[in-house]
């Protein structure tokens, strides 16, 4: 799964596409790792908060599901950010995580998975100082699923503290992130019609 910066950047690319940047949105982006604020956060509660199954058509049905039950119970621009980072997770494990890996493994003989983690934490982009001002403006906050609105506010100020200023990413390349764009534009696209 990608890291939260990577959420943003993707995020920022479909919100631009469905007109989509406000606070909730960009908050939305942010909320289903919330389980990772002490650390990476027990197998159970990150499954909860991303409405997660093994098999990705299940998981995107899930998903889809639990969007089209809250729609109505969460300002929309939160709602569908919400959605749009669980896509991000699943379209990138299904198509991305496995050429990323393969990348790493020309390099070294080391385990693949713990490298991709550190790699994807020296990602930044040039939208990521306007998110962070957006993020910085208001302190609202939603109880979502298992995630208390005082777990999410706690883990928006940890994770708008942690975004780099320079990208040294190596492995996960601007090429993959603009196909892992298009690709997540298209299924939110054609799942919630917007």
């Amino acid at each position: 799964m990608p890291s939260v910066i990577i959420h943003e950047k993707v995020g920022e690319y479909v919100g631009k596409r469905l007109g989509l940047d406000s606070y909730d949105y960009y908050l939305g982006l942010l909320s289903p790792d919330a389980p990772n604020l002490e650390g990476f956060g027990p197998k159970e509660e990150r499954w909860m908060a991303h409405q997660r199954k093994k098999d990705y058509d299940e998981w995107r049905e899930s998903i889809l599901k639990f969007y089209l039950q809250e729609k109505d119970h969460y300002p929309k621009d939160f709602i569908k950010g919400y959605y749009i980072h669980v896509m991000t997770d699943i379209i990138y494990d299904d198509y991305f995580y496995a050429i990323v890996k393969e990348k790493i493994k020309e390099t070294t003989e080391e385990d693949a998975h713990p490298i991709m983690r550190e790699d994807m934490t020296k990602y930044s982009f040039e939208g990521q100082a306007r998110i962070k001002e957006l993020l910085l403006k208001e302190d609202t906050s939603y109880d979502i699923l298992n995630i208390s609105k005082e777990r999410l506010k706690k883990w928006k100020e940890k994770e708008i503290t942690t975004w780099k200023e320079e990208n040294t990413c190596l492995f996960l390349t601007e090429d993959i992130i603009q196909h892992l764009e298009e690709k997540v534009y298209e299924e939110v696209r054609e799942t919630i019609g917007e």
